[in-house]
């Protein structure tokens, strides 16, 4: 911890205290201390959190997504690229994928097409945990997810009570098709995509 702590240019007690936070997640210690560089990389980068903040950013994304420790580091990677570059920070991508990564993934998005709705969006909404949240929301109506949707607090009045209604109500007034064949919805990312395409032939209705 200490090697790492000189090596990054961190607390000992940051590092320490992230490597504790991942060993209570199940990993391994030589594991928890990898992590916990991962961790220490991204809250440098990310600018203004701290360090457990950061270690739960990037363990909601690892979770949502099966990432492996060896892979954790493209995560911080990916999370700085985009940052760098757009119009949102490193820590405001981990504040949105915090609060959706899980939901997305079940909707069949992968970790580069969530981050590149997130991007989107806030370049509009400039406030990630609204974006977050939003992209939650949308994947989880798209799929008819009815109690989570009531857990949030959100509500299913408007709900189509099944996907084929849905399915046919969408493609009447866009010409998108949500599903990719009768029993698989196609990714959030794609149907938003395809949706992007027509969206200003769209009436108000």
């Amino acid at each position: 911890a200490g090697a790492t702590a000189k090596e990054l240019g961190v607390s000992l007690s940051d590092i320490v205290n992230s490597t504790a936070d991942f060993a209570r997640l199940g990993y391994s210690l030589t594991e928890s201390a990898d992590l916990s560089k991962v961790a220490t990389v991204y809250k440098n980068v990310a600018d203004g959190i701290d360090i457990g903040t950061a270690t739960s950013d990037i363990v909601s994304a690892m979770k949502a997504f099966s990432i492996s420790t060896e892979d954790a580091m493209s995560v911080a990677d990916m999370y700085n690229e985009v940052g760098n570059n757009f119009a949102i920070s490193s820590a405001g991508i981990g504040q949105a994928l915090t609060r959706s990564a899980a939901s997305l993934q079940a909707a069949g998005n992968s970790l580069s097409e969530s981050i590149a709705l997130v991007t989107a969006g806030n370049e509009i909404l400039q406030d990630p945990e609204t974006m977050g949240t939003a992209l939650k929301v949308i994947s989880l109506r798209i799929r008819g997810a009815s109690a989570d949707l009531e857990n949030m607090g959100e509500s299913t009045d408007d709900l189509c009570d099944s996907t084929s209604k849905l399915r046919a109500e969408i493609k009447a007034l866009s010409g998108v098709d949500i599903m990719l064949d009768e029993e698989t919805f196609k990714s959030t990312y794609q149907i938003l995509k395809e949706i992007s395409a027509v969206y200003n032939d769209l009436t108000g209705v």
